[in-house]
């Protein structure tokens, strides 16, 4: 899996100790946990992929949809730095 992916399963279970919180406070938000720390709740997927990109634009950033589970396993996204298209 690479640091990538340790990086990644290790701010997943950081995310599954804050789950149920967010769920009851921010259900339908984009959480973005970065280490063992939840940076922000945003409105938008796309709001958080750029939070993400800023902080930490070399290294992986978790952004969750608060609630929502895509097949068995929850989402997990690596943020890499992307061209952002403005309309």
């Amino acid at each position: 899996m690479g640091n990538t992916g340790d990086a990644l399963e290790r701010q997943n279970a950081f995310y599954e100790t804050i789950r149920e919180h967010l769920e009851a406070t921010s259900f339908g938000k984009w959480a973005v946990v970065s280490g063992e720390k939840l940076v922000g709740v945003y409105d938008s997927n796309r709001e958080a992929s750029e939070v993400a990109l800023k902080l930490a634009p070399d290294q992986a950033c978790l952004v969750k949809h608060v609630g929502y589970v895509v097949g068995i396993s929850p989402p997990m996204l690596r943020v890499t730095h992307v061209p952002v298209r403005h309309p």
